[in-house]
């Protein structure tokens, strides 16, 4: 008896996932266990491993294709088994049945179901969730449920020629969970505030002993946080949560877009091991072998605009969290110290923050705290 391949639920916020990759093409033997497919989620992308042995007769979702939490993707079975009548055995109506239960149960309690990446294509491609035919669990209309009726009544059209050539490019994958979360981050009410550090001795000290800027700043972080933990919480309902550890989040430019690793407990590593465990993070994430637990629990995140050349900018908090911190690029410029004019390089350091749990006196005086300790980077050694 085959045995169905189905979605799995990798995160607590995921309710579909897309398949980047199989690993095993029909006709293949898979062993339970083995890794069978990449899932591309909210958080990363992960291996997903065969819940059976067999043959694997059929892949219903195709790379860079969705499935809902706990749909069915594949099966595993004994060789030579016969595909379609396995499909619907687990869903004995017909298409056309389908489409008349799924409506009949929508006209019933007045409801649709569909899945929150279905209703934002269909609101932004003005399709009536009506005429979709659902083919998720217990009637749930999916992204390539609208994406199908799209396709079959031909409204996605071709690109306009009135002034030249366009490329239309799916939203999918890593872009689509960033538009996802920045859209969750408009929520907040955000503020932010700046700071012109002198970075002259950061920028000699990172050179003689081979760490990274970065580095010095996640380590600064973590004092700074002790001190103000107010910057470390989150707003859950009627609670602002204050985390005793500090899980810095460091975003990495990847070919995918940018991934956000977690550097776990960084309170109890030096900054040698801090600079060492960021740059097999950041290797990982290039090569697409993060793990879950590698993005996962990040309470305070540091973003470095300034290595593509951006002076200054507001960066955008990555909820849970409540705030975030940006660094601009370090630069060569006219300062005045005591009554004389210097070259010293400068960087500005951007502080994003929540504005319903942490006030403008507790933001500012923590960016300072930073400013201070990034000036005398020695301390951090």
């Amino acid at each position: 008896m085959a045995v169905q391949i189905r979605m799995p639920r990798l995160t607590d916020t995921m309710l579909e996932g897309m398949i980047s990759d199989w690993l095993k093409q029909e006709g293949d033997f898979v062993q339970e266990g083995d890794p069978l497919f990449v899932v591309e989620t909210d958080k990363a992308s992960v291996e997903v491993h065969a819940s059976a042995t067999g043959i694997l007769l059929k892949i219903l979702v195709q790379p860079r294709e969705s499935a809902a939490v706990d749909g069915v993707v594949a099966f595993v079975g004994e060789k030579g088994e016969n595909i379609p009548s396995l499909r619907a055995a687990p869903q004995p109506s017909t298409r056309g049945q389908m489409e008349t239960t799924s409506r009949t149960k929508e006209s019933a309690s007045g409801k649709i179901k569909a899945s929150p990446a279905a209703k934002r294509k269909a609101k932004d491609e003005n399709v009536d969730l009506k005429e979709v035919i659902a083919t998720g669990e217990d009637g749930l209309i999916t992204e390539k449920d609208v994406t199908e009726y799209l396709r079959k009544k031909g409204a996605q059209g071709t690109p306009s020629l009135r002034y030249g050539p366009e490329e239309w490019v799916p939203l999918e994958g890593i872009r689509k969970v960033m538009a996802e979360k920045m859209a969750a981050s408009a929520a907040i009410p955000q503020v932010t505030t700046f700071a012109e550090t002198d970075a002259t001795s950061l920028l000699g000290l990172s050179r003689e002993i081979s760490i990274t800027i970065t580095s010095f700043v996640v380590r600064a972080v973590v004092e700074g946080l002790r001190l103000y933990p107010f910057m470390n919480a989150s707003l859950e309902g009627g609670r602002i949560i204050l985390k005793k550890y500090y899980n810095i989040a460091v975003s990495v430019a990847t070919p995918r877009g940018l991934i956000v690793p977690v550097l776990h407990n960084a309170e109890s590593k030096n900054i040698h091991h801090l600079a060492q465990e960021l740059n097999d993070l950041a290797n990982k994430a290039k090569e697409n072998r993060l793990s879950l637990e590698d993005v996962a629990g990040g309470t305070f995140t540091v973003t470095n605009s300034g290595v593509f050349g951006s002076l200054f900018f507001t960066p955008r908090i990555n909820p849970p969290e409540s705030a975030i911190l940006g660094l601009g690029k370090i630069m060569k410029q006219p300062v005045v110290i005591g009554e004389e004019i210097a070259i010293r390089s400068m960087m500005n350091l951007c502080l994003s923050y929540d504005h319903r749990i942490i006030d403008g006196e507790t933001a500012v005086k923590f960016l300072q705290e930073i400013k201070r300790t990034l000036e005398s980077p020695r301390i951090l050694l």
